[in-house]
């Protein structure tokens, strides 16, 4: 479309409208919309479905304005497809039941279109909030959810992606071209969907190349927001739609074009709005920073949780109901003292790995397979390390998908034994690690421990980094052995004691141990489906997937079983370059494991927690942070809260990754 100029054209507003709850502020609308228009401009009033709402309208307005009833299937598409075809002006504005023009917008919207490349343009939504300002948990980044204007929307002039709904102008030849708006998207009544403003401004810039969708905030309205969308509830239904809505318009676009806007207003925009509450809360200006940056990630991760799903088209069964214990074949049951542990190394070829090697070969528990998973196999490292070792009970094995679950879950199939157990590439089996994990299933009386978890200790602590570390308790989960389970049953002492759950038990999980020492019953970790994918280091969410599994297997009926005595060693990060990249995996990993939860189909588990759950992570005094070190920096603290910020947008990208690869889950 060239860009050329003509005189002003004539308008046509369309205001779609579907409930006499209303019929008030619909009113309001209408008189400013009349008090606007010029000689050849019209007023179209779209009635969804509503025959009493209708004649309400026709009584009211008489000729004034023409009232139309929707032509096409219940919701705002088709009500706005049926304005559309009864429409003739040239440009078409459309406005929502609760938004009224400001003095003058409907000028500043008629004069943007007399440039020929201005396809269709975007108002400023201003929020009229019915208490008289936004709650104080409120988040400005989020004012799409209300419908409203947001922190990050560019300038008066730049051009958008698409324009917000309530305050919208578009050529009608051209709307009509690209087909008008889907029915496949939009609000239906009360459901808060959306997206069809999306497409309708991508399909509009594919059909007319050079065209311009531009941003024009003299094109102003006053948008009410009542008291029934100033809830915590409303604000999560709303992400989840928005959610479910840009599934639907990634499958009909691609990802790329449906979730391009998407990734940048995350990246920018939740970004510094982050960064902003997280500044304000650590220097102590308040619980309104706080509950802002808490609500903010609560807003992401279900957004982004709910296109996860949609997007990709999970085949993800909802978490197991733990009514029941599992059901284990009789031989299941009885582990002997001299049983067949295959142990798994996944590794990047790690000079490290030699001595993870040896320090399993070692083991007073004689029959072991020894797995040894090389993650980049092009490189040959991991064969190379291990050649000079001659032991029959060595293999290695290729496995060219990236991330550690993927290496494991290709341990797993190949394993020999019953029991398959994992630790790293960087660490330290005590002689004792395997005997001890194996007394834990035997200890276990009605064979329901899946799990066994043990103690990690640093392997050296030669400066402060490494110090920090250990003081921290990031790995260690102490002296006291703890059974983790959702229903209690008969253990031996040795055992131990049913754990504490704290706010997110079981679906974080942190309390049962950590993947660089766990032993799983292969019957138990093949009940979960295995590691996921889409988690862990060598993937987008650089983490979690450790924790997804005690989750997991919680969920299915199993016990986790912590062992103090069965100690693996590790070689804590003695810099802090990456003890800063570790810091922020931890907020990525766990972020997107509760991600994936959220959107398996039950949500309500991780929503009702997430408030409990913020304060825990932020908390300077909560269980997880008390052991922190007076001096641990700030800034590693930083780190981790980003990550459980950009968590779930990572999730949604190692999901679609994993996708195309072609690999499991």
């Amino acid at each position: 479309m060239a860009s050329t100029t003509r005189p002003d054209p004539g308008v046509a507003i369309i205001i779609c409208c579907y409930t006499l709850d209303r019929l008030g502020l619909l009113t309001t609308g209408i008189d400013a919309a009349r008090d606007q228009l010029r000689d050849g401009d019209e007023l179209i009033v779209v009635v969804d479905h509503n025959a009493e709402l209708e004649r309400e309208l026709r009584t009211r307005f008489r000729d004034s304005v023409t009232i139309v009833a929707n032509a096409h299937d219940r919701g705002l598409s088709g009500a706005r497809n049926t304005g559309v075809a009864a429409a003739t002006a040239e440009i078409v504005v459309f406005l929502d039941d609760d938004a009224a023009l400001r003095p003058d917008a409907l000028d500043a919207a008629r004069a943007s279109f007399a440039d020929r490349s201005v396809v269709a343009v975007g108002g400023a939504v201003v929020a009229n909030w019915a208490s008289g300002r936004a709650p104080a948990w409120f988040p400005e980044e989020f004012g799409w959810v209300v419908g409203c204007d947001y922190r990050g929307l560019p300038a008066d002039g730049a051009e958008i992606r698409n324009p917000i709904g309530a305050a919208m102008a578009v050529r009608r030849a051209e709307l009509q071209k690209v087909g008008g708006f889907s029915d496949r998207l939009g609000r239906v009544g009360a459901v808060p969907a959306g997206c069809e403003e999306t497409l309708m401004g991508i399909e509009l810039r594919q059909q007319f190349p050079g065209s311009r969708i531009v941003r024009v905030t003299g094109f102003a309205v006053d948008h009410a927001v009542p008291d029934t969308r100033a809830t915590l509830r409303y604000f999560t239904s709303r992400c989840r739609h928005e959610g479910r809505s840009k599934a639907v318009l990634s499958g009909m676009v691609g990802a790329d074009a449906g979730l391009a806007a998407e990734r940048s207003f995350v990246v920018r925009t939740l970004t510094t709005g982050a960064l902003r509450y997280l500044g304000r809360t650590v220097t102590g200006q308040g619980l309104a920073a706080l509950s802002r940056l808490a609500v903010l990630v609560l807003g992401l991760l279900v957004t982004a949780g709910a296109t996860a799903v949609g997007a990709a088209r999970l085949r993800t069964r909802r978490p197991e109901s733990p009514t029941q214990a599992p059901e284990l074949a009789e031989s299941d049951t009885a582990i002997s003292e001299d049983e067949l542990v295959t142990v798994v190394i996944p590794t990047v070829g790690r000079a490290s790995l030699v001595d993870t090697v040896h320090s399993i070969l070692a083991q007073d528990h004689g029959n072991i397979e020894l797995l040894v998973v090389d993650n980049r196999p092009h490189r040959g490292d991991a064969a190379r390390i291990v050649a000079g070792i001659d032991d029959p009970r060595i293999r290695v094995l290729d496995q060219p998908v990236p991330g550690v679950s993927a290496a494991r879950n290709l341990g797993h199939r190949t394993a020999a034994g019953r029991i398959v157990a994992f630790t790293d590439d960087d660490a330290l089996a005590d002689p004792s690690w395997l005997s001890r994990a194996v007394a834990s299933f035997r200890a276990d009386p009605v064979g329901v421990v899946g799990v066994v978890t043990g103690r990690v200790l640093g392997t050296e602590t030669t400066n402060r980094v490494q110090e920090w570390f250990e003081e921290a308790k990031v790995f260690d989960k102490g002296e006291i052995p703890t059974v983790w389970t959702l229903q209690p049953h008969a253990i031996e002492p040795e055992l131990g004691e049913f754990g504490p759950r704290g706010p997110f038990f079981p679906y974080t999980a942190g309390e049962c141990g950590s993947g660089n020492n766990m032993v799983f019953r292969s019957s138990a970790l093949a009940s979960i489906g295995g590691f996921d994918e889409r988690l862990g280091t060598g993937t987008p969410t650089r983490g979690g997937e450790d924790l997804d599994a005690f989750r997991s297997a919680i969920l299915r009926g199993w016990s986790i079983a912590y062992n103090p005595n069965a100690v693996v060693r590790h070689y804590h990060r003695d810099n802090m370059a990456e003890l800063r990249a570790q810091s922020y995996g931890y907020g990525t990993g766990m972020a997107a494991g509760l991600t994936k939860f959220v959107v398996s189909g039950n949500p309500a588990p991780i929503l009702t927690r997430l408030p409990r759950g913020i304060h825990m992570l932020l908390s300077p005094n909560s269980t997880k942070n008390a052991d922190f070190p007076s001096d641990w920096p700030l800034r590693l603290r930083a780190l981790e809260a980003w990550g459980y910020v950009t968590g779930p947008a990572l999730f949604v990208r190692s999901h679609l990754v994993t996708r195309r690869s072609g690999a499991r889950r």
